[in-house]
Order: structure tokens, then sequence, then C-alpha cells
């Protein structure tokens, strides 16, 4: 399995591109798992106003750095909260080489998914896994949530276990905050803390690690 950490949907950038493109094929079928909103989605109407291809507002900002890589269109697919059942979902795993996290709220993510009964499953999924943000966290196997406008306090949360070694900060810009935070967590958790940016990202092949673009390393 090879792992990909990022804070935005842009990796498709000058500063990633050279590296990313060997993990992404021009045919491969990607699967979008948008499991990370908010209450504001409630329904399959909100569903399609946020992620569906003709009115998503999420959809094209998504798509575009896989485009971007010569992926079809009609080669990429989402999980749909609301319409697709457990077996479905699997389904879809199994036909994808590469999957998607969206950026949102991670620890929704992680509920939503032990709902669906996909822990195990991806956990033995054999290609790339990419996130952004909250889907970058959750390929943490213990990752920690930063107060923002989202989150009043800090938070230590179980994520898929694919990375154990290290924990990431998103969207890092140096903030004194955000370093202490990070401290926390060099003093109570590990030993080393990579602060994303958004023009920032790394990449897990294996026991390889990978930083792109901006990338500041705490340890």
């Amino acid at each position: 399995m090879v792992n990909m950490l990022f804070s935005l949907y842009n990796f498709h950038e000058s500063w990633a591109r050279e590296k990313v493109s060997k993990y992404i094929m021009p045919n491969d079928k990607i699967l979008i798992i948008p499991f990370s909103f908010s209450e504001t989605i409630g329904s399959d109407n909100d569903w399609q106003d946020a992620y569906s291809r003709n009115t998503g507002k999420y959809y094209e900002s998504i798509v575009t750095p896989f485009l971007s890589y010569g992926i079809e269109e009609e080669n990429i697919n989402f999980i749909n909260y609301f319409k697709d059942t457990v077996e479905n979902a699997k389904d879809k795993i199994k036909k994808s080489n590469v999957i998607f996290f969206t950026g949102g709220l991670p620890d929704k993510m992680m509920l939503r998914l032990i709902e669906f009964d996909l822990i195990e499953y991806i956990q033995s999924f054999t290609g790339v896994v990419i996130g952004s943000s909250a889907g970058a966290m959750i390929q943490i196997s213990e990752y920690h949530i930063t107060p923002d406008r989202d989150y009043n306090t800090f938070t230590y949360n179980k994520g898929l276990n694919f990375i154990k070694e290290f924990d990431i900060e998103v969207h890092y810009e140096g903030s004194e905050m955000v370093n202490q935070y990070i401290n926390k967590v060099l003093e109570e958790k590990r030993k080393k803390v990579y602060g994303i940016t958004n023009t920032g990202g790394i990449i897990i092949d294996d026991e390889k690690i990978t930083l792109l673009g901006e990338v500041k390393t705490f340890s």
C-alpha cells in the first residue's frame, strides 16, 4: 500500500506532480469516499448538492487533480453515504486502484467508516490511499485534532492505523498555538510530527517517506 497525505486538493500542482505521477496511472479507477461532511448534509439531496457530477459544489475541486493526471471522469466513482449499501461500498473499494478521502471532519469520517463496516476492508486494500486534510489525518494510527473553528478542544483519536511512526498537522502555518500542540504530541505520543502546509504533502511507500513541497519536521 502507498499512502499520501495532503492539506488541500492541489496535489497536481508543480510541487507535487513529478512524484505523485508515479502512483496515479491514466487507466486507474478512483474511488472518492466523502464521509467527512458535517450535519449540514442530512439527506441524499444535500449530498447531491455537495458531491454530484452535475450540481455538486465540491465535485470539481475533488476530481480536478485526478483529471489532470489523465484519469477519465467515468473512472472516478463516489461512495454515497445516503444511497450506497455496505455491500455496494465494499464492491466499489474492491474495484478501485486509488481511494481518496476528502477533507472535513475526521472524527465524523471514522464513525461513518465504522458504520459501513469498512475499517478492516480498507486496511487490507493494496492500492494507493490518498487523503487531504481530514482525509490525511485519519490515515494516522492515533491522530490529534488541534482546536480550530470546528473543534473546541484538543483530542487524540483512533485512525485507520496505516501510519504509526509519526503524526501530522495539516494546514500548517507556523502559529505559536499550533506549535505548542505539536510539542504536546511530541512529549506524549510521537517522536516525530510533520507540519504539512497548504502546498505540502507526504508519500509513504512501504517504509520510504518522501516529503513534497513545504513540510516542516518536528522531532
